[in-house]
């Protein structure tokens, strides 16, 4: 089991924020590697594909994501999970989104746990920390261009 945390702050309003969160298509552009996204039930069930390489495997996996929580325009709690059929790995993630004011703008906190088995869970802790690590700072990144309109792609 991987704990991750990362704090955003963003030269924003939360409630700009907030409404970010809720535009799944810019927010899958945000997560590396994820493809295909659908919405199941809005503000509820989604579908996507991670395409990524940890390791010396390249990784594809369909996950289901579910709204667990909600409290609107503070936080959000989401379960997510899938499996690698080639590789016979399993990924569970269970994270908190939780929106806050600050003097400047606003941050996003997102915190959680990530569980792996299978091929992917023998690649060692130390890969899937460091994985976790970069994936998050590059969803920082991501996000940060997306919201301030920095991000060309994203505009729809």
């Amino acid at each position: 089991m991987i704990d991750f945390a990362r704090v955003i702050e963003l030269p924003l309003a939360p409630g700009a924020i907030w409404s970010g969160l809720w535009d799944i298509r810019g927010l899958a552009r945000c997560i590396p590697g994820c493809q295909d996204t659908q919405e199941v039930e809005p503000r509820r069930r989604y579908r996507a594909t991670v395409r990524e390489r940890i390791g010396p495997y390249g990784v594809e996996i369909p996950i289901e994501v579910i709204v667990d929580s909600l409290e609107e325009g503070v936080r959000l709690a989401v379960k997510a999970s899938g499996r690698d059929s080639v590789l016979s790995s399993a990924v569970k993630v269970s994270l908190i989104a939780a929106v806050a004011a600050r003097d400047s703008g606003a941050s996003l906190t997102v915190q959680g746990k990530l569980e792996v088995s299978g091929k992917l869970a023998a690649l060692g802790e130390a890969v899937l920390q460091r994985k976790t690590r970069d994936v998050l700072g590059e969803f920082a990144a991501n996000l940060e261009r997306f919201l301030t309109g920095q991000d060309a792609t994203a505009a729809v």
